[in-house]
């Protein structure tokens, strides 16, 4: 339960309390009133408007009816004074919504049965009009509807996702094409007029006029013009391939992007290049520089830095998937008897999103393993190293997100299944009581028969005897029901 109210459907619950503790006033000053006049200056005040309306003007009448009026309007404002106090107390976390929903219920019929004693005694209490029974019944519904809500959002609270900012990544108004590694610091910077360029961030067009007509360079370009997967190649001395990060790595990576991010890159030992016409692409190349730490002295290195960026927190987010799935497991409660409201929404999203990740992460385990073994040599011993733990914290990813998209599969069917065993419990509770009073109404229907000549009818004693039939009945139906195990 919350502590402290939060969304407009709190304050929805707050303004319906509220009314309904002013209708209470209200409505017991009105009661008070009528039973203020009825005690001083008794029932004959009351006559002429009995009179009126037809209905019979004897004193055990009138008093029965003005009796009846105002014990349901004191129980229903004395109904409505409950409510809003228990409205309030709920939105500070005090009291449970099955209170809030099931006085509302109450408060709908029972504005609906005022109303219609109040119309029995016309004057005796100020006639409501219809907008006033609009309102005495709509209000109990709006306290209904938000106390409802207000369970769906315990149920979620701590599972769902809430809407985070985003961090802003510091990216350059423009983006450099050109870095090299800083020999003193061990960082990429851009390089400067003059300067070898150790890694470069090339457009598709630009790729193209500056390569020769290469096989890897072929190869290159027609990987960037399309790019749907993480895959690396050795081919001669370097080893290209293409990295398609997907938005749901980004978001469980707090990066500042809502989209796809796509290059290819060409991976040589002394030289690197990073080729896309994307412009997410360059944004995460800037974020990347922005955001380097790792020590560098290989082109290598840079690769495997940017691609473990995209990976770094990743079981960080795993951790919270499985946290959230848990809550989910432990909301789970015996007298649970529907599935919760957007519940299979969110494990379909959850699956899916874990889904993708699993895939990227099985993909990018692939590269790191090629760019590690491969006989091109563009990678240092060292290096190498930094691959193969790469490849091994990925694979351990794909594998925590495989169980987690069985895990929430696991708790919807676990839903289901008490859905199911709840349902099947009550459907026996109605069958057996149904199967109880099947002979007790065709008892009942057949002396219902309006024949002439039933003689057991005009014995004294047959009432007595019909009932005594009924209970055996009824009795040894309940006793062979709970000796076949049925309830």
């Amino acid at each position: 339960m919350r502590d402290t109210p939060t969304g407009p459907n709190n304050k929805l619950l707050a303004y319906s309390s509220i009314i309904l503790i002013v209708l209470g006033i209200i409505g017991l000053a009105l009661e008070g009133s009528l039973i203020v006049g009825f005690a001083t200056m008794g029932v004959g005040t009351f006559v002429p408007a009995v009179q009126r309306a037809g209905l019979p003007s004897d004193t055990m009448t009138i008093t029965v009816a003005l009796s009846s009026s105002a014990a349901a309007g004191l129980l229903n404002a004395g109904l409505q004074l409950w409510a809003g106090r228990s409205g309030l107390r709920l939105r500070k976390g005090i009291g449970t919504t099955e209170r809030c929903q099931t006085l509302g219920i109450v408060l709908a019929g029972l504005a609906a049965i005022t109303w219609l004693t109040d119309r029995i005694t016309p004057g005796a209490l100020g006639t409501l009009d219809f907008a006033g029974l609009v309102l005495s019944i709509a209000v109990p519904i709006a306290y209904y509807a938000a106390a409802r809500r207000e369970e769906r959002d315990d149920f979620w609270e701590g599972i769902k996702e809430q809407t985070a900012v985003a961090p802003v990544a510091r990216i350059a108004t423009c983006v450099n094409d050109r870095f090299v590694l800083d020999e003193a610091t061990g960082a990429l910077r851009p390089a400067r007029e003059g300067e070898r360029a150790s890694v470069e961030f090339l457009s598709l067009d630009e790729y193209e006029r500056r390569e020769n007509d290469s096989a890897v360079a072929r190869h290159l370009a027609h990987s960037a013009r399309s790019i749907h997967h993480c895959t690396a190649s050795t081919f001669e001395d370097s080893v290209y391939g293409s990295l398609l990060i997907p938005r749901e790595d980004l978001l469980a990576s707090e990066m500042p992007f809502d989209n796809d991010v796509a290059l290819a890159f060409n991976l040589e030992r002394d030289h690197l290049e990073l080729v896309s016409d994307d412009a997410d692409a360059a944004s995460f190349v800037s974020y990347y520089l922005e955001n380097q730490t790792l020590v560098k002295h290989s082109t290598a290195t840079v690769l495997f830095e940017l691609c473990d960026l995209v990976v770094h927190d990743d079981t960080t987010f795993l951790i919270d998937v499985e946290d959230r799935l848990d809550h989910l497991e432990d909301n789970m409660s015996e007298d649970v008897n529907e599935i919760p409201q957007d519940f299979t929404d969110f494990v379909m999203r959850t699956r899916s999103d874990l889904r993708v990740l699993e895939s990227f992460y099985r993909q990018l385990s692939d590269v790191a393993d090629s760019v590690a073994t491969s006989p091109a040599r563009v990678t240092s011993e060292q290096t190498s190293e930094l691959f193969h733990v790469l490849s091994s914290r990925t694979d351990r990813l794909a594998s925590d997100a495989r169980n987690l998209r069985d895990y929430a599969l696991q708790i919807r069917s676990m839903y289901q299944g008490k859905i199911d065993v709840r349902q099947n419990k009550v459907m026996t509770v109605l069958t057996i009581v149904s199967t109880i009073f099947m002979p007790l109404t065709l008892l009942t229907s057949w002396y219902g028969m309006n024949f002439e000549y039933m003689p057991e009818l005009h014995n004294h004693y047959s009432y007595y005897a019909v009932i005594a039939v009924a209970v055996a009945v009824a009795t040894a139906e309940i006793v062979w029901f709970k000796r076949k195990r049925w309830f």
